[in-house]
C-alpha cells in the first residue's frame, strides 16, 4: 500500500516543504488594507465652491483637535510649553559627534545643560539688558540647541534664519526680523557683503580657537558699526560667579512670540511667521499622537536630524524626540550629501533629513545580485510588510521622516516642481527608498506659515502610486479644504489647499497656494 515510487515520494517532499515554508514565512500585513483606504475623516457637508473638511481619523468631527501635550496637574490637564519639552528631554540624552574622535559625547541635563541655559540666558541680558529677540545662523549643533531653549525659558524670541549663500538675502531677513544678538559660527557669514540692521547691539562668535575669533573681530570692526559689541561663545559660557541650577521664569514669559522664520516668496519680498508656544506644542503633540505607539521615538532610539535645525520642520521633528524622551545626537554635517563614515559611526534608529539628501540614494545603480534582492524586497512591500535593506549602509535604520516644504504662491510651486526635481519625492520613489533602505519612510507635506506638517503618510503605508506625489492624511491638529481655482472645483475636491489649526501662524484659514486633490483614500495628492 505504501510501495511508492521514489520520484512520487520526492515531489511530495517538496510539495511539503514549500507548504511548510510558505506557512511558517507567513507574514500579516503591518495595517490592514481597510485602513489604508480610509485615512481622513470626512465632514457630511460643504459650502459652495470649496470641498468639505477633511480631519484625520484621530480627531473626527465632534473632536477637539489636538492642542497640546495634555499634561496632568492634579485633576486637570494643560497644553504646556517648551519648559515641559525641556523637562522631558531629561528622560533621555542628548550627545554630540566628534568628528576627530569619531565617538559621541553625551551631556547630562541637571549637570551641564540647565545651568549652562541659565548661564547662556544670562549672559544675554548682561550683553543687551531686556533683550527681546535673538538671531540663530548656526549648524546642528550644542549651541544652537541651548540657545533655544535659553531664550524660551526667559521669555526672549529666537529668530531662525535660513542657511543661505547669499548675504543680501540674509540682510533683508535680518531687516524683517530685527534681532538684537545675532549668534553664527566660525566661517559662516561674510560681513564684507552683509550689512547688519541698526537692531543689532551685539554678536557672538562661534569659533574654535581664539585665533579665529580675533580674525572675525576684526573683520566685524571693519564692517561693523562700532557700537556693536562683539563675543566669542567661550566667554558666554564661562562664567566665575555662581550659577543656579534651576531657571526661574514670570508665566507671562510663556504667553509672548517663541520663533520667528524669515521667508521668501515668489515675488521676491521677505516675509516672516511668528509661532507662540502654543503653536509649536500643539505640532509637537501631533507628531507624538499620528503615529502608533510601538513606531513612534522609543526610549531607546539615537536620533539623528540631518537636515539644518534652522527648518522649522526638522525643529519640530527634534522637539518630538525631545518631548518622548528618547536619545538625540547633534553633528554638523555641512552638506546634504550623506556622509557614510559619519552615519556608520553614529547608526542612527531614527534620521530626520532632506529630500536633496535622499535623492543622492536615488541615483544608485545596482548590480545583477542587487536587482534581484530589490525585485524581492519590492515584493514584500506590495505584501504591506518592510523588508530587509537591500543596502546595509545602517544596520539599526528603522525610521526616516523627509517633507516637501511648499513656497507660499502657485507660480512658485510650478517653478520649482518643473526646474527642481530634488525638492519633491513621488510614490515610486518613496517605495524605491523603503526597499533600499529596509527603513519606514515619513513624508510630509509643510509650509512656511505652518509649524509642523500639514499632513504626512501613514507609516504602514506602503503603497507604490507610480509618479504621483502623495502626502498622505492631515496631522490631528489640523483641518483643510480646497477651494476653487480658475479650472478646477471644490465640489470635485480639487483646488487650492487651505489650513486651519493651532499650528498655523495665522487665525482662520491659512492660505497655501498648494493645488491638488483628495484622494478617495483621503490622501491629499499634488496635481502638476
Amino acid at each position: 500500500m505504501w510501495d511508492l515510487p521514489p520520484i512520487t515520494i520526492g515531489l511530495a517532499s517538496v510539495v511539503v516543504l514549500i507548504l511548510g515554508y510558505r506557512l511558517v514565512r507567513h507574514r500579516y500585513p503591518d495595517v490592514h488594507p481597510f485602513a489604508l483606504y480610509h485615512q481622513s475623516s470626512i465632514s457630511p457637508v460643504r459650502n459652495s465652491e470649496e470641498s468639505a473638511i477633511y480631519r484625520s481619523t484621530l480627531t473626527p468631527f465632534t473632536y477637539p483637535l489636538i492642542s497640546g501635550l495634555n499634561i496632568r496637574e492634579g485633576h486637570s490637564f494643560r497644553d504646556g510649553d517648551l519648559r515641559d519639552i525641556w523637562n522631558f528631554a531629561k528622560n533621555g540624552k542628548l550627545g554630540v559627534f566628534n568628528k576627530k574622535s569619531n565617538e559621541i559625547v553625551y551631556h547630562d541635563y541637571d549637570t551641564e545643560l540647565t545651568p549652562l541655559a541659565h548661564k547662556v540666558a544670562s549672559r544675554f541680558n548682561q550683553y543687551v539688558p531686556d533683550v527681546k529677540k535673538i538671531g540663530i545662523y548656526l549648524p546642528n549643533s550644542l549651541e544652537n540647541v541651548v540657545t533655544f531653549f535659553a531664550a524660551a525659558h526667559y521669555g526672549i524670541t529666537v529668530v531662525l534664519l535660513p542657511l543661505v549663500s547669499d548675504m543680501s538675502e540674509l540682510t533683508r531677513y535680518l531687516d524683517i526680523s530685527r534681532p538684537e544678538i545675532l549668534i553664527f559660527e566660525d566661517g559662516l557669514l561674510d560681513f564684507a557683503q552683509l550689512t547688519l540692521p541698526k537692531s543689532i547691539q551685539s554678536v557672538i562668535v562661534v569659533a574654535p580657537s581664539i585665533r579665529d575669533h580675533q580674525k572675525w573681530k576684526s573683520q566685524l570692526s571693519e564692517n561693523a558699526p562700532s557700537s556693536i559689541t562683539i563675543h566669542n561663545w567661550e566667554d558666554v559660557v564661562s562664567s566665575t560667579s555662581s550659577i543656579a541650577t534651576s531657571l526661574e521664569t514670570p508665566q507671562e514669559a510663556f504667553t509672548g512670540p517663541a520663533v520667528v522664520v524669515p521667508y521668501t516668496n515668489s515675488l521676491g519680498k521677505v516675509e516672516s511667521a511668528t509661532f507662540f508656544h502654543r503653536n509649536i506644542v500643539s505640532a509637537v503633540a501631533a507628531q507624538l499622537r499620528v503615529i502608533y505607539k510601538s513606531e513612534c521615538f522609543r526610549p531607546a532610539d539615537v536620533v539623528l536630524t540631518v537636515e539644518s535645525l534652522q527648518n522649522m520642520y526638522a525643529r519640530i521633528m527634534l522637539l518630538a524626540a525631545f518631548t518622548a524622551g528618547t536619545n538625540v545626537v547633534l553633528c554638523d554635517m555641512h552638506s546634504e550629501e550623506f556622509d557614510l563614515e559619519v552615519l556608520r559611526a553614529i547608526n542612527p534608529t531614527v534620521m530626520i533629513v532632506s529630500t536633496k539628501s535622499l535623492h543622492g540614494l536615488l541615483d544608485y545603480t545596482p548590480g545583477l545580485i542587487t536587482k534581484m534582492r530589490l525585485k524581492r524586497a519590492r515584493g514584500i512591500l506590495a505584501s504591506g510588510n518592510i523588508p530587509w535593506p537591500v543596502l546595509r549602509l545602517l544596520s539599526k535604520l528603522r525610521l526616516v521622516y523627509t517633507h516637501e516644504e511648499q513656497p507660499v504662491s502657485q507660480k512658485q510651486a510650478k517653478t520649482s516642481n518643473v526646474n527642481d526635481k530634488t525638492s519633491s519625492l513621488t510614490s515610486a520613489q518613496l517605495s524605491l527608498l523603503r526597499a533600499l533602505l529596509g527603513a519606514r519612510v515619513i513624508y510630509s507635506l509643510t509650509n512656511p506659515r505652518i509649524a509642523g506638517p500639514i499632513c504626512q503618510t501613514h507609516i504602514y503605508d506602503y503603497r507604490n502610486l507610480g509618479p504621483a506625489r502623495v502626502y498622505g492624511p492631515l496631522v490631528p491638529a489640523v483641518e483643510a479644504i480646497v477651494k476653487d481655482t480658475e479650472h478646477l472645483k471644490g465640489g470635485d475636491r480639487q483646488g487650492q489647499l487651505f489650513v486651519r489649526g493651532l499650528p498655523c501662524a495665522d487665525r482662520g484659514w491659512v492660505t497655501t497656494n498648494i493645488v491638488g486633490e483628495w484622494g478617495d483614500d483621503g490622501c491629499f495628492r499634488e496635481l502638476s
